[in-house]
């Protein structure tokens, strides 16, 4: 079942990292008219030498991308009706000479909000 925060319905969960070092979400805007679609990290414990990026893709284009890394980080687009909205996260190295022994995760929740003006 969604869950709604405010003016936003989480539509589609995920995550990266121990999990697999990619995440792949689809929704469909079923509405009559745009929603804001927005990927945000909501969770992390990655270890400090990874990130994450993420990218959203509105019916096979690509419209926005960005690190998603911290925890509250986002991307968004407005999403017309019946348009089919797919998000693509990676882990990715930091290069940053940090040693783990466990990888972590990150968590995502991509979420179907109302345009408020």
């Amino acid at each position: 079942m969604a869950k709604t925060k405010g003016a936003c319905v989480t539509v589609a969960k995920g995550g990266v990292g121990e999990s697999g070092a990619s995440a792949f979400l689809h929704h469909k805007v079923t509405s009559h008219h745009s929603k804001m679609m927005v990927l945000r990290c909501t969770d992390k414990s990655l270890c400090p030498n990874t990130g994450a990026v993420a990218m959203l893709i509105a019916n096979g284009i690509p419209v926005a991308f960005g690190d998603i890394t911290a925890v509250g980080s986002s991307i968004q687009h407005e999403a017309p009706a019946g348009t089919n909205v797919c998000a693509v996260i990676h882990t990715i190295p930091l290069f940053n000479d940090v040693l783990c022994i466990r990888l972590g995760e990150l968590n995502v929740h991509l979420d179907e909000c109302e345009l408020v003006g």
